[in-house]
């Protein structure tokens, strides 16, 4: 996997990894005979939607990711890295705030994101902070995948953000918590948890 990473745009990191790792296991556990969906909200440099894309297309399955980010930079450098990659033709790229422009309803097997979980003002630094408690844009994913025909979550967040919020809101609209990746960096304990409905 190639990845250029353009100004302001968050770099893949130790939380960027450990998200790709639980989503090549997820994946690589879905594929079969049909194409999977799959949305990547806030896609950044586009490593989850490449990881998607690769183990896919690795086992000769097809596989449509739609990569969605609110910062036109960042669905520039998803683009660029699936054009590199030779896999941008199983990609949608598009430019908007979480999942506002996607119908209700709409069937996706998984909805992937490492969104910005850091307590703090979202508009001082929007790549790492995710509001006042940090998970404010998790729960935004939740809802969203909530309404639709989701039917895997994979969602990393901070043990600052108030993570076992997220965990007991996802459980309020059916969906089990299945596997939790848990790994201490410097000041907290990155979590990525793997959601599957009931």
């Amino acid at each position: 996997m190639r990845i250029k990473v353009l100004n302001n745009v968050y770099p893949p990191a130790e939380d960027s990894w450990q998200t790709t790792e639980l989503l090549r296991w997820v994946v690589s556990n879905r594929v079969g005979n049909t194409t999977l969906r799959i949305i990547d909200v806030g896609s950044g440099t586009g490593v989850l939607t490449l990881t998607a894309l690769e183990e896919t297309v690795s086992r000769d399955n097809a596989a449509w990711v739609l990569s969605v980010d609110h910062d036109a930079n960042a669905s520039a450098n998803t683009k660029i890295n699936l054009i590199d990659n030779g896999l941008y033709q199983y990609a949608d790229v598009v430019t908007m705030n979480i999942l506002d422009a996607v119908r209700d309803r709409f069937y996706v097997d998984i909805v992937v994101s490492n969104p910005p979980y850091l307590p703090g003002n979202w508009h001082e630094d929007w790549r790492i902070f995710g509001g006042p408690r940090g998970n404010e844009l998790a729960k935004q994913i939740i809802q969203w995948a909530c309404r639709s025909g989701a039917s895997t979550v994979v969602l990393t967040q901070s043990s600052l953000s108030d993570w076992d919020d997220v965990a007991y809101h996802m459980g309020l609209c059916g969906f089990k918590l299945t596997v939790v990746k848990a790994v201490h960096y410097f000041f907290e304990d990155i979590i990525t948890m793997v959601f599957e409905k009931n």
